[in-house]
């Protein structure tokens, strides 16, 4: 690979993929083909983690790490975040991959229940099965549309 010049088209771990191919000797060029905007409402979001105090979350699911960051990242600039972690100490956290996994662990947020692998819906919702959400709210971070089995 010396000196080829290799196109990167990875939006999230462009900087990473750009590394190991430099290892290799060749020139790599970072040209992300998508990028990834926040669908947040920072009022929406203010309302919900206020509103958690009247019904306090039995269950938050979370399952992507971009969105788990941009919702800790909504709660930082909302001054949030201390009383937004307070409701995941209280409630059971699941995660349906290890991208939300990571995301959590950063802000060292406990996790209850995780979807196995290939960490689809199907696996999230086995994990999960034995959950009584009874009368209680269930917080559930899309990705993308809605879906239908959550």
């Amino acid at each position: 690979m010396k000196a080829k010049k290799v196109a990167i088209l990875e939006t999230r771990l462009g900087a990473e993929l750009s590394g190991l191919v430099a290892k290799r000797g060749a020139i790599p060029v970072h040209a992300p083909a998508l990028s990834e905007l926040p669908d947040l409402d920072p009022h929406a979001i203010a309302t919900l983690i206020r509103g958690f105090s009247a019904n306090p979350p039995g269950l938050f699911i979370f399952q992507t790490g971009v969105g788990t960051r941009a919702l800790f990242a909504a709660t930082d600039a909302l001054g949030l975040t201390a009383e937004f972690l307070s409701f995941l100490e209280k409630a059971m956290v699941a995660v349906r991959g290890p991208k939300p996994t990571g995301a959590l662990r950063e802000r060292k947020v406990r996790i209850d229940r995780s979807a196995q692998d290939p960490f689809t819906t199907s696996e999230l919702l086995a994990s999960i099965a034995d959950v009584d959400v009874q009368g209680r709210a269930v917080i559930v971070q899309r990705f993308g549309a809605g879906n239908a089995e959550l």
